[in-house]
């Protein structure tokens, strides 16, 4: 079950790099609808609507998941996971407007390393030596795809860091949850609960900004509304399906090393669409994550052999 666990997540990997793509493509989209910078308020419409779709999909896709739902524990494990993902996606959001795509990048990939903390920290001891190397190769792969960081330790750092933090969080809160309540259940009751955040916070960007959204005539806009759909379809019903059913199969920190391919191929794509230049940083840190994974999975065969 290891092996489809980690194709499966591998999988994942694919399809969440996939999802800068069709975002930069709906923000793109949405420039004749907008006045003044309204990044904020469009990505969060976006995702807004993404998880709202992926909700519908359940009951067309799931006709049993009224009966997955039933439950005090599936709604409050949800809770807990929509808190750290939504949580997560904000303070990134947030963190970008003041920082670089490369340092944001590297910042975020410190939930592997706090994956691994915080889980040797439970345990009371480090875990495996092959292990550990993953996780230094995974976070300086992922944090120098981009080219290397520029830290000035400022609010935006700060904030991206505790996105990373949340996203370890979501990782070691997935492993526990879904091994006492229904695996699709609960990547319901999350994506439920994370659209009703996402509302909220939408609202509160709209108040607290003067510029304006054409929000009928954006959705309607076919350039915007086929990433839409392809981000709530594959990024969010199915890599989150995969996600919650197959996690809990893995180590965590096996898992946080193999979500933290996801930004090679997002740059792979973002260079085949000419949306950005490549470079030997893509070369050196997509190097590292790959031995990173090899070194991780090599140690973990000879483990249990």
């Amino acid at each position: 079950m290891k092996q489809k666990a980690t194709i499966a997540l591998f999988l994942v990997t694919i399809v969440w790099g996939w999802t800068f793509i069709w975002l930069k493509n709906a923000l793109d989209a949405s420039a004749p609808y907008i006045t003044g910078n309204q990044t904020n308020i469009v990505a969060t419409l976006f995702v807004t609507l993404r998880f709202s779709i992926a909700v519908i999909l359940f009951f067309l896709i799931f006709p049993s998941i009224r009966k997955e739902i039933r439950g005090f524990q599936v709604w409050h494990d949800g809770m807990i996971l929509a808190l750290l993902m939504t949580g997560g996606f904000v303070f990134q959001m947030i963190g970008l407007e003041g920082i670089s795509p490369a340092v944001s990048a590297f910042l975020t990939s410190l939930y592997v390393l706090f994956t691994a903390l915080i889980l040797a920290w439970h345990a009371g001891k480090l875990q495996s030596r092959a292990l550990l190397i993953g996780v230094v190769l995974a976070t300086i792969g992922a944090g120098y795809i981009q080219g290397p960081p520029e830290l000035h330790y400022d609010i935006a750092e700060w904030l991206t860091i505790l996105c990373a933090l949340m996203f370890a969080g979501h990782i070691i809160a997935t492993d526990i949850v879904t091994k006492r309540v229904s695996p699709i259940g609960v990547t319901f009751t999350s994506i439920a609960l994370s659209t009703l955040m996402c509302i909220l916070l939408f609202n509160i960007f709209l108040f607290l900004d003067v510029g304006k959204v054409d929000i009928v005539g954006l959705v309607a806009e076919k350039d915007f509304l086929y990433p839409l759909l392809l981000s709530s379809v594959f990024g969010t019903f199915g890599a989150l399906c995969l996600v919650n059913y197959f996690q809990k199969y893995l180590d965590p920190v096996r898992a946080a090393i193999l979500y933290s391919l996801e930004p090679v191929w997002a740059t792979i794509l973002a260079i085949t669409f000419d949306m950005t230049e490549f470079s030997f940083w893509l070369i050196l840190g997509g190097s590292s994550l790959l031995v990173g994974n090899l070194v991780t999975e090599l140690g973990n065969q000879s483990v249990s052999e």
